[in-house]
């Protein structure tokens, strides 16, 4: 064991395992440099003598500058890191694993109602092929929950599983789609002429993040409807599912996360919503 080398000494091989893993390249950097953060605050000394004080004053001095959140972001990796240095038997104790978390307030994010879904989907006119495509693309989105990213990167669907796969921020996973969503791509595709590739296309090719955006915003003025952005279509899934009684375990499953906090956050806006619908649909004194 070479006990002379600092966090700075293990990046690669930190990065290969987290390529391993499947990581994305965006993660990836982010969990480097939070390592590299932290061998620059304990000035390079090795890894085997950093304590758990040691990462405490860093977080400190993390919070006087980044927000609680970042911060929280920033532990996560460092968590990631030690546990590679244990696994690696290149230290004996993790000195993450008596610091806890910071805590930080989930603020609610918009979302679109469903009233909103509806006049969005009512401004895309059926007559025209852009039409027929905004309209698919508005219900995938509400319907799958998916990413910007992960909208982009979509192929032809598998018609026969009702499936659509993607490759974003988690990685590559198959999302399923609904009856609504099948019948509006298998419409827009037909009109298209497209039978393979990209599934989302413009007039000069496949649709960019940023293309999609600004497609989300024209619709937005033409409806009247507040724009949120695209991500709040994620929200507003999340919450629906949630509604109508979907598993948490099967939402985190179509929605690509592996945490039920990133539920919480996610429907945060409708959480009092939510819990009142719960309790009438569980109520204690209505079971008597």
């Amino acid at each position: 064991m070479d006990t002379a080398v600092g966090c700075s000494g293990f990046v690669r091989a930190f990065k290969l395992a987290l390529s391993v893993e499947g990581l994305k390249p965006k993660t990836i950097s982010d969990y480097v440099r939070e390592a590299e953060r932290l061998g620059k605050f304990i000035n390079g000394r090795s890894v085997q003598t950093i304590t758990g004080t040691d990462v405490r004053e860093h977080i400190v001095a993390l919070e006087d500058r980044l927000s609680a959140k970042t911060v929280r972001e920033s532990q996560m990796a460092l968590r990631r890191f030690f546990r590679f240095l244990v696994q690696e038997g290149e230290i004996a104790k993790d000195p993450t694993k008596d610091v806890s978390l910071v805590r930080y307030r989930v603020v609610p994010q918009p979302i679109y109602t469903d009233g909103e879904v509806k006049r969005l989907l009512s401004v895309c006119d059926q007559q025209t092929l852009n039409g027929i495509r905004d309209r698919a693309m508005v219900i995938v989105l509400y319907d799958t929950g998916v990413r910007a990213g992960e909208l982009v990167s979509m192929q032809v669907p598998n018609w026969d599983r009702r499936s659509v796969r993607v490759d974003g921020k988690t990685g590559v996973r198959d999302v399923p789609l609904g009856v609504a969503s099948i019948q509006a791509v298998e419409r827009y595709t037909r009109k298209w002429h497209l039978d393979q590739g990209t599934l989302w296309q413009g007039k000069k090719g496949p649709l960019t993040g940023s293309g999609v955006l600004q497609l989300i915003q024209r619709l937005c003025v033409r409806a009247e409807v507040p724009d949120k952005g695209v991500h709040a279509f994620r929200r507003a899934a999340a919450a629906q599912m949630k509604r109508l009684g979907m598993n948490d375990s099967d939402i985190l499953e179509v929605m690509g996360w592996s945490s039920i906090a990133m539920l919480r956050r996610y429907t945060a806006e409708v959480s009092s919503e939510l819990a009142q619908l719960a309790h009438q649909r569980f109520s204690p004194a209505d079971s008597l």
